[in-house]
């Protein structure tokens, strides 16, 4: 919507209240438009017309003489950000020509004139079948002057009559017009006003017949720059003397009907459209509902009219969407639940002076919801099927793991076996040949029992590393990689391969599950472990390695067994994807290392080759390890 500060007039329209008349009435000729504003510190406080000016040489006028004692015009204005329609009915209903803005501090902030309006009115208002027989009175008087006249006589007749012009008329017709703007002109040349009128007149006088539309007069008033026109009729007699406050006048009320006609029309449209729509009136922060289209109707009840808006949303819904519009003008696919239904509410707000008219469409997006919430329930299912396969996956994964741990355990505790074995045969000899101290069965004793202790705790390592974690927990990356090792130590021992690990001095600690991530670590070096046995290295090492750098943390597990075919490397995270014959492995590791790593840590894991062998590198960067918290 066009505010009126946008067409406002903001050059040589206004002058200092002190300045003299003569001043002023020079800045009245400059602007051409037979008005100034008089500002005292930028507040308007009168305005000067050409009107005054004629009303004034009724007696002397004195042009040193401050502007501010001929102003006699009523100072009106009006907020600068007010729209083009609030003018129109606001110069119409106060009849007067111009509007004074201001801003919001009351100061001087343009003029709007009458005739600036046409340029910006609906053309459908006035560009219609009107005719100017249609707006003028059929017994309408005309004041006029002969030509010989005095302009004193011409003056008495405008003061007499308030008119702001006089045809001049010889014998035959008329020949010419004073206007105020002519009666500016002489008083600023101080010309005598005893000078006979046809001197000082405007000519020729612009005439259009009383048939011709009100849309070309307008045209023609604008072309040439003037406002009157004289109308003639039936043998150029002259019938009327048209202002463009006398077309204004009628536009009024022919613009009122017109827009009438376009709201009920738009109505009747809205009737037919597939959304409920409602117009809310917002009065000093007072919402009801103003109008409502036949399927809101329908839709929320038929006598809402002039109801307060919880008739329709509940409490919360419309507070959300009122105080949207406090500091918007429009709202879009706000999702509101009313009674069993779901509804995608959009709309606009338009302000009009001090109220406020706020248009929303319901569009009804129940089937839409209730369709998402069926998707929804099935999706959850399918989750809830997958985890139950993952969980059983991981199940199969750790027993295919414990039928390898059988062998880590066998090498745990041959050592210590043999070690008992030795002790017994002590004992066996020493009683034999009458050896046997109480000191020396105790100590034997002891020995039995450290290693009993030992393989004990071996059983408890293996049995807490596959307790799972039931809830997350923050862990030392450190202490869980190397009670992996500490569970293969001594198959890796036995087979004579180096584990190399490195950790930073501090602790690197992330959230997340330590049980099924020292798993992945474990697979990782069972991998290695299998592959190094395989090609049978003659030096075989595996080498872990945990680096901070930045907001990431990597776990980098690498071997000097030879690497990965490159033809299969992007299918080792496959499930059921192995090299081994299905008596050595299920194809599950690598599937379930790296479902926990992107499950259950948030990070991801990859490999490639190094210059000796395979890398898998375990990748776990800040956000990850915060939102694992």
């Amino acid at each position: 919507m066009i505010s009126l500060k946008k067409i406002a007039h903001k050059k040589a329209f206004d002058i200092d209240h002190k300045a003299s008349l003569k001043d002023a009435m020079a800045l009245m000729q400059k602007n051409k438009n037979g008005c100034i504003v008089l500002l005292n510190d930028k507040t308007p406080v009168a305005i000067l017309t050409e009107s005054d000016i004629v009303n004034s040489l009724s007696g002397t006028i004195d042009l040193t003489t401050d502007a501010y004692r001929y102003a006699t015009t009523t100072v009106i204005t009006t907020n600068e950000n007010r729209p083009i329609d609030f003018a129109f009915d606001f110069l119409s209903g106060h009849d007067i020509r111009r509007i004074i803005l201001v801003d919001d501090d009351r100061r001087y902030a343009g003029i709007v004139l009458q005739e600036d309006l046409f340029d910006y009115l609906e053309e459908d208002v006035y560009k219609v079948d009107l005719k100017i027989s249609h707006i003028i009175k059929s017994n309408q008087q005309i004041t006029t002057v002969n030509e010989n006249a005095s302009i004193d006589e011409a003056l008495i007749l405008m003061q007499m009559h308030h008119i702001g012009s006089i045809i001049v008329v010889d014998e035959m017709a008329h020949v010419g017009i004073l206007t105020e703007k002519d009666v500016l002109n002489l008083t600023y040349q101080e010309i005598d006003t005893k000078e006979i009128v046809a001197e000082h007149m405007s000519k020729p006088v612009i005439s259009v017949d009383k048939e011709m539309l009100v849309a070309d007069v307008i045209e023609l008033m604008r072309i040439r720059k003037i406002r009157r026109i004289v109308v003639t009729g039936t043998g150029n007699r002259m019938v009327a003397l048209l202002t463009n406050r006398d077309i204004l006048k009628h536009i009024k009320g022919n613009y009122t009907r017109i827009l009438q006609i376009k709201i009920k029309h738009a109505q009747e449209i809205m009737d037919y459209l597939p959304e409920a729509i409602i117009e809310v009136f917002d009065a000093e922060g007072h919402q009801v509902i103003h109008w409502m289209n036949l399927k809101a109707k329908n839709i929320f009840g038929k006598q809402l009219i002039d109801k307060g808006l919880d008739t329709i949303f509940s409490r919360q819904d419309w507070s959300v969407i009122s105080t949207h519009f406090q500091s918007a003008t429009s709202i879009v696919n706000k999702m509101v639940h009313i009674g069993d239904a779901a509804f995608e509410v959009s709309g606009t707000s338009s302000k009009n002076l001090n109220s406020t008219y706020i248009k929303l469409i319901f569009k009804d997006v129940t089937k839409h919801e209730n369709t998402k919430l069926r998707l929804q329930q099935e999706i959850d299912k399918e989750i809830e099927k997958r985890l139950e396969n993952e969980y059983l996956l991981m199940q199969q994964s750790k027993l295919a793991t414990m039928g390898e741990m059988i062998g880590h355990i066998a090498h745990q505790w041959r050592q210590p076996l043999a070690q008992i074995g030795g002790v017994f045969m002590n004992l066996e000899s020493a009683y034999a040949f009458d050896e046997l101290s109480e000191k020396y069965f105790k100590a034997k004793v002891k020995s039995g029992n450290e290693l009993l202790k030992h393989m004990s705790n071996t059983i408890d390592d293996f049995r807490h590393f596959f307790e799972p974690n039931r809830a997350k927990e923050i862990f030392d990356l450190s202490q869980y990689v190397q009670n992996a090792i500490n569970i293969i130590q001594a198959s890796l021992t036995y087979y004579h391969i180096e584990v190399r690990f490195t950790a930073p001095s501090e602790a690197v600690t992330i959230s997340g599950y330590p049980s099924e991530f020292a798993q992945v670590i474990l697979n990782l070096l069972d991998n290695a472990k299998d592959i190094l046995l395989e090609n049978a290295i003659a030096a075989p090492w595996i080498s872990i390695e945990i680096v901070e750098k930045d907001d990431v943390v990597y776990i980098n597990v690498e071997d000097n067994g030879g690497g990965i075919d490159e033809s299969i490397i992007d299918k080792i995270f496959d499930i059921y994807f192995t090299t081994k014959d299905r008596e050595q492995g299920t194809g599950l590791g690598l599937y379930m290392s790296r479902l926990i790593i992107e499950s259950k840590i948030h990070g991801k894991i990859e490999a490639k080759n190094g210059r000796t062998g395979a890398i898998f590198m375990i990748e776990i960067d800040r956000i990850a390890r915060e939102s694992s918290s």
